[in-house]
């Protein structure tokens, strides 16, 4: 058994500088919310290569991913962070620019057995590049019973090569046996102090 049970210590940090070959470079990042949910789909090549009648070899190599999201709010400023929007005057502008490349990273609580005690571990993930937007955002009134709305970002992720390796590199994880062990690995990602 290992099993997800939470989610919790959604962070991020701007790229500032990134040159195929070497180590992207992040600008100092910040905590987005408290983390609600997070769907990842790894999209993966699908090429089959056949001859004489069977199946030879095949490949189904990570391509890109997407993510989506849901933080339990955004404020003005994380927004405008993870959105590209712009401070003018005393007002966030959306403007047509494109949402900058961020590095992306949270905690998954984990629950797995070991000689049959139930053990929590802490499994951190940073995707290392991606843009995210939000394509609908709804707004209601509040009727008898509350219907909780929260922002879905989407993420649309890119491998990158930092190494010479030729290998493109889009996620890292690692599981932790506290809490506060993976939080420190993702702020040494994210240039959170």
């Amino acid at each position: 058994m290992n099993t997800n049970v939470g989610m919790r210590y959604p962070v991020y940090a701007p790229v500032s500088a990134y040159v195929p070959g070497t180590s992207i470079t992040y600008g100092n990042g910040g905590v987005i919310a408290e983390a609600v949910s997070a769907s990842v789909n790894w999209n993966r090549a699908d090429s089959r290569f056949y001859g004489d009648d069977v199946e030879l070899d095949s490949d189904n190599g990570v391509l890109g991913y997407t993510i989506n999201f849901e933080p339990s709010g955004l404020s003005d400023t994380v927004r405008a962070a993870l959105l590209g929007e712009t401070l003018a005057t005393s007002d966030y502008e959306i403007n047509d620019s494109a949402a900058p490349d961020i590095g992306f990273g949270y905690i998954r609580v984990m629950r797995t057995k070991s000689a049959g005690t139930t053990v929590t571990k802490y499994e951190g993930w940073w995707f290392r590049k991606l843009k995210f937007a939000i394509s609908s955002e709804e707004t209601r009134t509040k009727e008898q019973g509350i219907e909780w709305r929260v922002p879905t970002l989407e993420g649309v992720g890119a491998g990158v090569s930092i190494d010479n390796s030729g290998k493109l590199k889009f996620a890292i994880h690692r599981t932790f046996d506290t809490f506060s062990a993976a939080q420190t690995w993702l702020n040494s990602l994210a240039g959170i102090t």
